[in-house]
């Protein structure tokens, strides 16, 4: 092959590498552009995916959130005890113990005994006692004899019957025939204790034998007039005793009167209740009744913000912290909140104690005791919160 030809051939094969060449990276753009594609459509699936993620995780929050206060009633949390419908509540904060059913061993029963029958006689407490021998006879009547008694009551009609000598002939009453005290005061214990009139006129007549059957009309007016008794004179006597009390309880629940939703509202001491009727429940009830702002000692409630504006020192409910700490317990796995109802349960229970052989302060030591426990608990709370937090 002459030089010429080797040249030509050289070009050639050099012209065939360069479409080859060429070719290759038309190829590699047009996978560069593919490649860039496909990374931008991950980045669309990656934001899509988070944004998914976290939509899921929002909806599993919602999801435990709904479940949570679907399991929520009147032991764990604030709703009142209507609110639990058919389900089998326990409404009480005591746990389970190895102690068995029943009276415990140094508890104080009220079982009625021979001694206080014996004081009540001494005391002239009892209206009637009727004495039978029982066996006795010429063999047993020397024999020292065992007494026992039976308490009983015995409801008997009882006819007072007036005369009246008149300076001039009149009739000096409406009726010629009332109904006495003790059966108002009887019917008016009974309404009181949430008994209907329809029951209170069917006791009455079973109590005499079906002689007396009072109208609804006429218990309903008695109980009305003794209400009206107690407004003038046993109502003011319980407003200012309990504006004088050092610590006073308010609470509000709801209730049903015609169909429609109503609030009464409890202010109460250790001696004296005091219960109103309004339709709300916030603030404008409290000013309507006017009651709180005339008192100026304090004020133990659930948390409802708006009693903070009233009394000089407000505390909260312990068996209302105790339904939050247990809701705490039934839903998260924190260990701090079955800590502190333990401990405030303990602190009780000393109350108690103490208040039984009569001391009215606990020890500064055993209160600083107590202090350093309930410190360190929240301590623990806020750590347990805090992790839950970075997970």
């Amino acid at each position: 092959m002459t030089t010429k030809g080797y040249v030509n051939d050289f070009y050639r094969q050099f012209e065939e590498l360069n479409k080859k060449l060429d070719k290759a990276n038309s190829t590699i753009f047009n996978m560069s552009l593919t490649i860039s594609e496909l990374n931008e459509s991950n980045k669309r699936l990656m934001n899509e995916l988070e944004k998914t993620n976290n939509k899921n995780q929002e909806l599993m929050l919602e999801i435990e959130r709904l479940k949570n206060n679907n399991d929520k009633d009147s032991t764990n949390s604030s709703k009142p005890s209507s609110t639990n419908g058919y389900k089998k509540v326990i409404t009480n904060n005591r746990e389970k113990t190895s102690k068995k059913q029943g009276g415990q061993v140094g508890h104080k029963g009220e079982t009625l005994t021979k001694e206080k029958i014996d004081k009540m006689i001494e005391n002239k407490e009892i209206d009637k006692i009727i004495t039978i021998e029982e066996n006795k006879n010429k063999l047993t009547e020397n024999n020292t004899p065992i007494i026992t008694y039976e308490i009983d009551i015995k409801i008997e009609k009882v006819l007072v019957k007036h005369v009246y000598y008149p300076n001039e002939p009149q009739n000096i009453i409406s009726s010629p025939v009332v109904y006495g005290d003790n059966i108002k005061s009887l019917s008016a214990l009974m309404y009181m204790k949430v008994s209907s009139l329809d029951s209170i006129k069917s006791l009455i007549s079973e109590f005499t034998d079906n002689k007396l059957s009072p109208s609804k009309g006429s218990t309903y007016s008695w109980i009305n007039s003794l209400s009206d008794i107690l407004s003038s004179s046993e109502y003011e006597k319980i407003k200012n005793e309990l504006l004088k009390s050092l610590v006073l309880h308010v609470d509000e629940t709801p209730i049903k009167i015609n169909g429609e939703q109503y609030y009464i509202h409890n202010i109460s001491n250790n001696n004296y209740t005091l219960q109103y009727v309004n339709k709300k429940r916030g603030e404008k009830a409290l000013k309507d009744f006017g009651f709180l702002e005339k008192f100026h000692g304090i004020l133990v409630h659930d948390h409802f913000i708006m009693y903070y504006n009233y009394g000089n020192g407000n505390a909260e409910c312990n068996a209302h912290a105790l339904r939050y700490l247990k809701e705490v317990t039934d839903f998260t796995e924190h260990q701090w909140a079955k800590k502190l109802s333990d401990l405030l349960i303990e602190m009780k229970i000393r109350k108690e104690e103490l208040i039984k052989v009569k001391v009215n302060k606990i020890s500064d030591k055993e209160y600083e005791k107590f202090k350093e426990r309930y410190l360190k608990i929240l301590e623990e709370g806020n750590l347990e919160y805090k992790t839950d937090l970075k997970n």
